[in-house]
């Protein structure tokens, strides 16, 4: 599988409304776009000033079903009419389940 995992920080004023929004529209990509298989959303717990808003996690059958994704209008037209409005910064990861390196207990 291929990850895309993104943090955004939203603007000073995005509303709850706003934040809801983006959630679930992202919770809606799979099963309009070929290849990416899951989404998972989550929104801050507000522990610590300075965190990003809310983190996704996209899992793609391969890195061309990510490729394709980035192009796809259904994605496009979320990034364009839900966060590019409210945006302040981002940062993404995209990695290969293969790469995953992990501590053994």
């Amino acid at each position: 599988m291929f990850n895309h995992v993104g943090h955004l920080t939203l603007t000073t004023g995005t509303s709850d409304g706003q934040v809801e929004a983006i959630l679930t529209a992202l919770l809606g990509l799979p099963g309009q776009i070929d290849g990416l298989t899951e989404a998972q959303v989550v929104r801050d717990a507000g522990l610590t000033d300075g965190n990003a808003t809310l983190r996704f996690h996209m899992r793609f059958e391969s890195e061309d079903a990510w490729r394709a994704y980035g192009q796809h209008p259904a994605h496009v037209a979320v990034v364009k009419e839900l966060i590019v409005p409210a945006l302040g910064s981002k940062a993404f990861v995209q990695y290969d389940d293969a790469a995953v390196r992990a501590s053994s207990a």
